[in-house]
């Protein structure tokens, strides 16, 4: 299996498992925060709609300069206008990941704000963050799920709420 086909394997197994978070969204909800610190849900919600974006932007750029890039959040405001942004999402990555050739997976892309540089690494590595990421960020809104009362979706096996996966 090439590096491509892995990525697009974990691309399309994460998939699965962020779509039932999104089903149980509480867009009542969107601005419920765990503690002053803590990112809005509504907010990492969007993120983890969006993480698939990264496999594409790994291999089809060499960084993301927040000063040059600022960023646009867009509103969702149901349940099937955020599960059709994600499917758009998944296919643009699987796409990018599809069209690249393997070679561009140990190219260096960086992550910065102007001058600083928060870090660089290998693309293939990008995209993995990606992945990771979106395991952090739904661990994120399955605790969020849970103090709000909502059933916490199964990801790799079974829940408190979900005892037959």
């Amino acid at each position: 299996m090439t590096r491509k086909e892995q990525l697009q394997a974990q691309l399309a197994a994460e998939a699965e498992t962020t779509r039932k978070f999104i089903q149980a969204f509480p867009f009542d909800q969107k601005d419920y925060r765990v503690h002053e610190k803590s990112m809005k849900i509504g907010d990492i919600f969007l993120h983890v709609i969006e993480l698939p974006l990264w496999a594409e932007m790994a291999v089809t750029t060499d960084e993301l300069d927040f000063e040059k890039a600022p960023y646009d959040p867009k509103q969702l405001n149901s349940t099937d206008e955020a599960m059709t942004y994600f499917n758009e999402c998944v296919a643009k990555g699987m796409n990018a990941l599809e069209n690249a050739d393997d070679s561009v997976f140990d190219e260096e892309w960086t992550l910065r704000s102007g001058s600083k540089i928060h870090f660089v690494s290998s693309k293939e590595d990008v995209a993995r963050v990606a992945h990771n990421q979106t395991v952090h960020h739904r661990a994120q809104l399955g605790v969020n799920y849970r103090l709000l009362g909502i059933p916490v979706p199964p990801s790799y096996g079974p829940t408190a709420d979900f005892t037959d996966f």
